[in-house]
C-alpha cells in the first residue's frame, strides 16, 4: 500500500512541477507566432494591392467604353463629321483621345466606321484603349443614281 501511495505522490509532484514550468510561452513559440502573423499580413497587403489595381483597370476600361460609345453616337447623329480623324483629344475628359476610321463596307451604301479611344496621359502606365466598329449608312449614297462600273 505504501508503494501505491508513493507512486501517486510522485505523479502528483511531477504534474505540479510540469504545470509550474509551463506558466508562459517559450521564446521559440513567440517567434513562430510573430512569423506566422507577419507572413499573413504580407499576403493580405498583396491581395489588397492587387484588388486596388484591378479596380483601377476596370474603371479605366469602363470609362473608355463610355467615351467610345459616346463618340459613335455623335457620329451616327451627325454631330461629328463622318470622316477619318486621328488622335483627337476628348474635350470633356483631358487625357483621353479618340480616332475615327471610315471605310467603304462590302455592301453598297454602307460605311464601316471604327472608333478607337485611348488614355494617353499616364507616363509609364499601361494605356487603356477600346474600339467599336459599326456599319452606318453612307450619307452621300443615292440609291436612284446609276452605278458606275
Amino acid at each position: 500500500m505504501r508503494r501505491i501511495q508513493d507512486g501517486l505522490a510522485a505523479s502528483c509532484v511531477a504534474r505540479v512541477r510540469s504545470a509550474r514550468s509551463r506558466e508562459g510561452l517559450s521564446l521559440l513559440e513567440v517567434i513562430l507566432a510573430i512569423t506566422i502573423l507577419g507572413v499573413a499580413m504580407v499576403m493580405i497587403a498583396q491581395l489588397v494591392r492587387l484588388g486596388v489595381r484591378s479596380a483601377e483597370n476596370a474603371s479605366q476600361i469602363s470609362e473608355a467604353q463610355i467615351h467610345c460609345d459616346a463618340k459613335m453616337a455623335e457620329l451616327s447623329a451627325g454631330i461629328l463629321a463622318l470622316e477619318s480623324t486621328s488622335n483627337t483629344e476628348i474635350e470633356e475628359s483631358p487625357g483621353w483621345a479618340y480616332s475615327v476610321d471610315v471605310q467603304n463596307a462590302d455592301q453598297v451604301g454602307l460605311l464601316k466606321v471604327r472608333v478607337s479611344v485611348e488614355r494617353n496621359d499616364v507616363v509609364g502606365a499601361t494605356n487603356r484603349s477600346y474600339q467599336l466598329t459599326r456599319l452606318m449608312p453612307d450619307p452621300d449614297y443615292d440609291p436612284y443614281e446609276p452605278v458606275e462600273e
